[in-house]
């Protein structure tokens, strides 16, 4: 059996492992060109992906560093235009060791409806939560609003593993950047059961007993709103 990867230990492996994630994103269908962007922190620093350009077209060194206390850059190409969002939510949430940030179809579509997805499956063990929450208000992208938009919706929910950003996408949050892509992924497959459901009737939205049930199978608390939240 092979071992599951850990954080990267130097700022080479990260940079390796934000370019594989990133070139994965598009192979899997979550974002197209040069759309979405990855973060990994190491130590006190982040390495992203590199901005407008394919990933087709980059290798691992382009990918820069930046500096968590003031957000200087260092090495590497431009960063992505959505720094604002990985600072603001690494620079909050200390538990926070890996960003995915994607643009899948299903899950788009919920964020554009501004519409939560529920809990119907097995698949839902990866976000961790009751439901996937949308932000709101609205913020546009590359702004520090979107970053505090996106803190704001994990603290409506805490222990959430991902949020939908407003007409725009999925943000997914993990250990490892293997762990928050595949929250991602889990998020864009729920989103396409519960679309594909409603073309049948409607999805049957398990119960907090059901969910909890789930949890225990799989040894996982399910993160739930906040009093007062929606």
């Amino acid at each position: 059996m092979r071992n599951r990867p850990g954080p990267p230990d130097s700022v080479a492996a990260a940079q390796a492992a934000v370019h594989r994630t990133c070139t994965r994103m598009v192979a899997d269908r979550l974002v197209t060109g040069s759309a979405g962007n990855v973060s990994i922190r190491v130590g006190d620093r982040l390495v992203v992906s590199a901005g407008g350009v394919p990933y087709e077209y980059l290798e691992p060194g382009d990918h820069p560093v930046i500096h968590l206390d003031d957000g200087r850059a260092e090495g590497g190409a431009k960063p992505t235009s959505e720094m604002p969002l990985h600072l603001g939510i690494m620079g909050t949430m200390a538990g926070v060791s890996a960003i995915v940030h994607t643009h899948s179809r299903y899950a788009a579509a919920f964020a554009v409806a501004r519409q939560d997805i529920p809990f119907v499956c097995n698949e839902n063990i990866g976000p961790r939560s009751e439901r996937i929450l949308v932000t709101e208000p609205y913020a546009s992208p590359g702004s520090p609003e979107l970053g505090e938009a996106a803190v704001k919706a994990f603290g409506r929910q805490p222990g959430s593993r991902a949020v939908l950003l407003a007409n725009h996408g999925v943000v997914a949050i993990g250990d490892t950047v293997e762990d928050a892509y595949l929250v991602a992924a889990q998020v864009e497959w729920v989103a396409e059961i519960v679309y594909v459901a409603r073309t049948l009737g409607g999805e049957h939205v398990l119960t907090p007993e059901e969910q909890a049930w789930i949890g225990r199978n799989y040894g996982i608390d399910f993160a739930r709103p906040s009093p007062g939240t929606r």
